[in-house]
């Protein structure tokens, strides 16, 4: 492994100059209160930056204060959360900030060390809340910041090792060794998110292009350097949209402690065989109108959505059911998959009898995709 020279001072000042720049106009930087920019490293965590503004705006109309967040039910958040999704990250972001209230009176850590003992809060998100926040010279390293090193630095090395991160999170602590930590992090995130690219990087429009070891080349997309991917486990599994009389669906909670712990679902089971064993006789055979490819860590799902109509009152031993008007899908807290079925009702207005009509959604099967 060869040895990295660490920037010098000129690269730091180059990043700051074009970040005061060049800086995108974020609602989250015009402030240095901790909790709006925790609310905000938390939001954009796996979802775009164009997506989250609107639901940060909203989320602090009705959460002002971290107090205001902590006395909440959980039920209120997961509602304004609605359609980020990774509904994790918000458990664990009013989690911490019940903890925050009861355990520490109210007050937000001022150190990464600290603030990485919370719920929901890693080694990145606890970087980027103390440097910004409160100036702590500590470092952040996400994909964006990943590719801007290995580039520079043209670390052959594949990032999937720890010993290639750790390595990478030392050059990451040396950029922010000097003055504005807080910017200087910024800056790195910015830059990856807005010219250093994955697939097309806008190297003519780069700072830092002279100092780009991959730049000088030609070799920015080999960089970074990755292990051969892993093989997904492709799985079937089957979900069913159950229809009353008075245009209802049925909706499931789910325990507050597995993976979608507090959100809504429609009835789902692993196997369509276990679906038809289990529907009441009072229900019209299930019929195939929507497919939903999505993804979970290892596996690649393709959910078969089947529309019934109870033709009687239903009786059978759901957990945590009841009935909902398809008009109010839209205001429920569903994980992805499901929110992309309830978005399908909504679009044909709950118009399911004859119960849907041919197989139109269904025989466009869309390519599988991360959701």
């Amino acid at each position: 492994m060869h040895k990295i020279h660490f920037p010098p001072e000129k690269l730091r000042r180059t990043l700051l100059r074009w970040y005061s720049l060049h800086k995108r106009n974020l609602p989250w930087r015009h402030t240095c209160d901790p909790y709006k920019i925790w609310v905000s490293e938390i939001m954009l965590q796996q979802t775009q930056v164009a997506t989250v503004i609107p639901y940060y705006e909203r989320w602090f109309k009705s959460f002002p204060s971290l107090s205001a967040l902590a006395e909440a039910p959980l039920s209120k958040t997961l509602e304004l959360w609605a359609g980020l999704g990774y509904y994790r990250r918000v458990r664990m972001l009013h989690q911490a900030a019940c903890y925050i209230q009861e355990k520490l009176q109210g007050k937000i850590p001022e150190t990464a060390e600290e603030l990485r003992k919370l719920p929901g809060i890693g080694r990145y998100t606890a970087g980027a809340i103390a440097s910004i926040a409160w100036g702590e010279k500590t470092p952040v390293l996400d994909g964006n910041v990943i590719r801007i090193f290995t580039r520079i630095f043209a670390v052959a090395q594949s990032v999937d090792r720890p010993a290639t991160l750790e390595r990478l999170w030392s050059i990451a602590a040396s950029f922010v060794a000097g003055k504005n930590p807080g910017d200087l992090n910024q800056a790195l995130m910015e830059l990856g998110a807005t010219v250093c690219f994955p697939s097309n990087p806008h190297c003519a429009r780069c700072p830092v292009k002279k100092s780009c070891a991959a730049h000088r080349k030609g070799r920015e997309l080999f960089y970074p350097v990755r292990s051969q991917k892993d093989r997904y486990e492709k799985l079937t599994t089957a979900a069913l949209v159950l229809k009353n009389k008075k245009n209802e669906v049925w909706l499931e909670k789910q325990p507050e402690q597995g993976r979608w712990g507090g959100l809504w679902m429609f009835p789902f089971w692993t196997h369509k065989k276990e679906m038809l064993e289990e529907l009441s006789p009072s229900c019209s055979k299930p019929v195939l109108f929507l497919i939903v490819p999505h993804a979970f860590t290892k596996y690649r799902i393709t959910l078969e959505v089947f529309g019934s109509l109870a033709k009687t009152r239903v009786s059978w031993k759901r957990p945590c059911g009841r009935w909902f008007p398809i008009g109010k899908l839209a205001r429920i807290a569903f994980p992805s998959p499901h929110r992309k079925i309830a978005q399908a009702l909504i679009a044909r207005n709950g118009l399911l009898n004859p119960l849907f009509p041919g197989r139109g959604l269904a025989e466009r099967k869309p390519r599988a995709r991360r959701t």
